[in-house]
């Protein structure tokens, strides 16, 4: 029987977590893209101004609707909540990643920044849009979010999952 190897096993966790994240991720963005079909196609709309963005349909009812600003700031950090603990979660993993795959990419920095800054921008333009009632900038800053969740998730199942085949067990 081989020794017990605490790295190797460590990085074995890192992937199994990361193809989680990802699963999760790529979850929620086929969820979004049925109901985001489903809406517009049967032309029922949860916000004030997609109706009269997207034309004739109706505003879907809900028990509270406080369109209000104080409304929709309250909904901007509830969907922020759904979003960013994912994101987080995947920039503190490609942390701890770097000292298993660095040897396989030289550019964790480039990469951390780039997904950082993209998704950091995506959330600002959702919530510009969301606050002044701009319909496309809403759903930009949110395909901004979502691309960018996907891209990193993507990432850093590959650069785990490489490290993790790639991995030389101690004798």
């Amino acid at each position: 029987m081989a020794p017990y190897d605490a790295g190797t096993d460590m990085v074995r966790a890192m992937c199994a977590a990361a193809w989680i994240m990802f699963f999760l991720i790529f979850k929620n963005i086929v969820l979004l893209s049925i109901l985001a079909f489903q809406r517009r196609k049967n032309a029922i709309y949860k916000i004030p101004e997609d109706v009269n963005t997207f034309g004739a349909g109706q505003q879907q009812q809900q028990v509270v609707d406080d369109w209000s600003l104080a409304g929709r700031i309250q909904r901007v950090l509830a969907n922020d909540a759904e979003y960013m603990p994912y994101f987080l979660a995947l920039l503190v993993f490609t942390f701890c990643a770097m000292e298993f795959t660095s040897q396989y990419s030289q550019h964790f920095l480039a990469r951390v920044l780039v997904y950082g800054i993209s998704f950091t921008v995506g959330r600002y333009i959702h919530t510009i849009g969301y606050l002044i009632g701009n319909t496309y900038g809403r759903i930009l800053g949110f395909l901004i979010t979502v691309i960018v969740l996907f891209v990193t998730s993507l990432d850093h199942v590959y650069y785990i999952t490489k490290g993790l085949h790639n991995l030389k067990p101690n004798p």
